[in-house]
């Protein structure tokens, strides 16, 4: 929780600097329905997935108990009816955004589903089902499994369109800051071309979810790339930290452009220091994961460079911001 709080103030930094607090509320609640949306976006596609596994599962035990007519029926049909209990359970837990009873409950379903399998093989052993209905048992099975790959496969297209539009929306809270800061008067060139390849990138992932015909595919296009840091083999964008850091320096830029910046050399060497630390780290880290502290020394330094450069910003504009503020108040 800490990290992540430390992560969302480096990268709306710049915004603090300039902008009324009144404004950064608005943001701050903002991206916390988004969170919430995209949470609950994320807990429907399971759902989507579970249901298609609780229908696989319940229609081979209906259909053994189709093809064997002297299968014993007890245990399966209450196992079955177990499973759609559980889905039905989880449907409410999602419905109502309860995260934890859903990773509560899922377990649960996992086990019954695992139990129901288990029965379903000791039911049909025990019947001593003729070749024939085995080979009726097989093929249901086949025209089953198709069903499940289809139905995992349009599941898994949800996760993969919604991953796209969350790294969408990451990208557009960036460009948002980046306009911002250029509204008051920071060069933003390095800013434009991060969004810019950060576009690039998102478009291309997008085109090869697109062309992916299984699960399969559309597994291996999630783990090539990942806009932030969590692909193991695929290529990391880092663009929290990268976006983070371009503001912090922009705007440190800027101070130290102004003619009254001098006094405060001390306190801007200490902020670039910070922020070229950073740079390098993340020049060491390339396109793979974070290892060992490179990730909690990133973002320490951009805390640091940004306490820094805040402070900075008051003292050089803070009378600027408190008289537009005093003249719109009187108007």
């Amino acid at each position: 929780m800490q990290k992540a709080k430390m992560q969302y103030a480096a990268l709306v930094a710049c915004a603090l600097l300039i902008v009324p607090a009144s404004a950064f509320a608005q943001t701050g609640s903002d991206q916390q329905n988004q969170a919430t949306s995209d949470q609950q976006s994320y807990l429907n596609i399971m759902l989507a997935r579970v249901t298609c596994e609780a229908n696989f599962e319940t229609s081979v035990v209906s259909a053994a108990i189709s093809e064997i007519p002297n299968i014993n029926q007890t245990a399966i049909n209450s196992d079955s009816a177990k499973i759609n209990t559980d889905l039905q359970t989880l449907a409410n837990d999602i419905n109502s955004g309860n995260r934890e009873q859903v990773n509560t409950d899922l377990k649960t379903f996992r086990t019954d589903l695992k139990t129901t399998s288990l029965d379903l093989r000791t039911a049909i052993k025990n019947a001593n089902p003729s070749s024939d209905q085995k080979a009726k048992l097989k093929s249901d099975m086949r025209n089953l499994s198709s069903t499940l790959k289809s139905c995992l496969f349009s599941a898994n297209q949800q996760l993969a369109n919604a991953k796209i539009s969350a790294y969408n929306t990451g990208i557009q809270r960036v460009q948002n800051k980046t306009t911002t800061l250029q509204s008051k008067g920071v060069d933003t060139t390095q800013l434009n071309q991060l969004v810019s390849q950060a576009q690039t990138n998102l478009g291309n992932l997008a085109a090869t979810v697109s062309s992916a015909t299984n699960s399969s595919q559309l597994k291996a296009a999630l783990h090539s790339y990942c806009q932030y840091n969590g692909c193991k083999s695929g290529a990391n964008f880092h663009l929290a930290a990268q976006s983070a850091l371009g503001a912090e320096q922009a705007v440190l830029d800027k101070i130290k452009s102004d003619p009254n910046s001098a006094r405060y050399s001390s306190q801007i060497d200490k902020a670039q220091t910070d922020l070229t630390n950073t740079q390098n780290i993340l020049n060491t880290v390339g396109t793979s994961k974070y290892q060992g502290t490179q990730q909690m020394d990133i973002w320490n330094s951009l805390h640091d460079a940004h306490d820094i450069i805040k402070q900075l910003w008051s003292e050089l504009y803070g009378h600027i911001q408190k008289n537009t503020n005093s003249s719109s108040s009187s108007s």
